[in-house]
């Protein structure tokens, strides 16, 4: 009996735990504060106006307030708008004190505030900001655990953590982070947004971070519903991460259906959306549309950031149309930009190769960017490289000849092309190791696949350091 009785306790103390969970949503899918960050995610500046005048609790409006200049920030990451956005974000770190979240709040605005100034090449602020953020979220930990959001954070913090590469994992240890689990941030992040679904800006934030397995997952997969939902989201900035990825998978028609159905006025309030449709005109090789759609962009567009890879796309647009001069003032105009990120860095890196390089290696890439695999191989059938041209040439084959499952041929391609010495260091033989590796792990070969990432390892002293570092962490872990 009192076994019996310990039983029907305990029973009752889950029960009792359970509802005091359920009990605990994010405040930010209350009614009021719903259609605030449903009006952020749309972009709707008059409708959020309205809207966020109807939110009573202040911490919570504060944090909308400094969310909302964070999209404009994001849209257009210009210096007012950054100055805009850190006065709101001081703000709204004042406001949430003593809130019931305070610390979950806290980590947000924090980890906000870190990507902000990440975006601007500030790597000390920025890692500061995370350390802190990430102290927030073990203090949301403790006193709330059971908060939807601190779910979301969990799923945060298990993927960026799973992601430090491994001769900085000691050095972070030290900082007290703990480990990553990338598939336990996956999961935690789909039960997140199974428990907001339908409710507003959540739900769209929700699908935002979904999309974190695109673009950092070994396989890079995503469940064909969730991929229906960013396709039909209504909010330009879930779009945009949609098409990025789409990009990534080398997915160019489903990646233009989703741009030609984009409503034109989310073109103007977000017009990162143009610079997209400019990119994958230029991949199917539809040059005039390319230079249209970059002057577009040049002209809607008040941010800093990829206005250099407009003037790219112009420089490789009129290499292909032939006008040899042209590309080359495009692309030196586009090298004398200041760069803002690390993408505008490669980006200027890219422009400063384009004087005197192959028109016939820039097709074949564009077009396996695109997804046109065959046309790609195609394009290099017959094609004698120069002593210069010969690592691109082995990486484009071998990159074509994978994806149109001739394994046989990429893997000698790839084995020719990480033999080779590249004075310039550029990410093609660091990169082959990887796919190999893929492959060996693919068809069970684990030694093997172990050898490639040591090669890879040792391959890696140039150009996207970091992002190889990256993707031999994740492979290591599928190992």
């Amino acid at each position: 009996m009192k076994i019996r009785g310990l039983k029907l306790a305990f029973a009752l103390l889950l029960l009792i735990v359970g509802v005091v969970a359920q009990a605990q949503p994010n405040v930010l899918t209350e009614p009021t504060a719903a259609q605030a960050f449903t009006d952020i995610y749309a972009m709707n500046k008059s409708s959020y106006a309205s809207s966020i005048r109807l939110v009573s609790d202040k911490a919570v409006a504060a944090y909308l307030a400094e969310y909302q200049s964070l999209m404009t920030y994001t849209s257009a990451n210009n210096p007012d708008n950054y100055n805009n956005y850190m006065e709101a974000s001081d703000e709204a770190l004042d406001a949430i004190d003593d809130h019931r979240y305070e610390a979950t709040l806290c980590c947000n605005l924090l980890l906000h505030r870190c990507l902000v100034e990440l975006s601007k090449g500030n790597l000390l602020t920025g890692g500061v900001q995370f350390w802190k953020s990430y102290r927030e979220f073990k203090a949301g930990e403790k006193s709330h655990p059971n908060y939807d959001g601190q779910l979301m954070l969990r799923g945060i913090y298990n993927i960026l953590l799973s992601q430090i590469p491994e001769k900085w994992k000691g050095l972070a240890g030290f900082f007290g982070f703990g480990g990553g689990d990338l598939e336990s941030g996956f999961r935690q992040i789909a039960d997140y947004r199974k428990k907001v679904e339908g409710r507003g800006g959540a739900y769209e934030e929700s699908l935002l971070l979904s999309f974190a397995n695109i673009f950092l997952s070994h396989e890079q997969r995503v469940d064909s519903t969730l991929a229906q939902q960013m396709r039909s989201s209504h909010s330009p900035v879930v779009r945009y991460a949609y098409i990025l990825s789409m990009g990534r998978q080398q997915k160019g028609i489903e990646a233009e259906e989703v741009i030609g159905d984009t409503p034109p006025l989310l073109f103007k309030v977000f017009p990162l959306l143009l610079h997209q449709k400019a990119k994958f005109a230029l991949r199917r090789l539809d040059a005039d549309e390319a230079i249209r759609c970059a002057d577009l962009f040049l002209d809607d567009y008040k941010g800093v950031s990829c206005k250099n890879d407009a003037f790219l796309i112009k420089a490789y647009a009129h290499q292909l149309l032939g006008n040899t001069q042209r590309a080359n003032e495009l692309a030196s105009q586009c090298a004398a930009m200041s760069a803002k990120s690390d993408v505008d860095s490669r980006t200027n890196a890219d422009a400063k190769r384009v004087a005197g390089s192959c028109p016939t290696l820039l097709r074949s890439r564009l077009l396996f960017e695109y997804g046109r695999f065959a046309e790609a191989k195609a394009t290099l059938d017959g094609y004698v490289p120069t002593n210069q041209n010969k690592v691109e040439y082995h990486f484009r084959m071998a990159r074509a000849e994978e994806k149109l499952g001739n394994i046989v041929a990429a893997t000698e391609h790839y084995d020719k092309l990480i033999a080779l010495p590249d004075p310039a260091k550029r990410y093609f033989r660091p990169y082959s190791a990887i796919y190999m590796a893929d492959i060996k792990l693919r068809h069970g070969d684990k030694t093997a696949a172990r050898q490639y990432l040591q090669k890879a390892k040792n391959l890696n002293v140039g150009e996207f350091s970091k992002e190889i570092d990256q993707r031999i962490s994740v492979a290591s872990y599928k190992l």
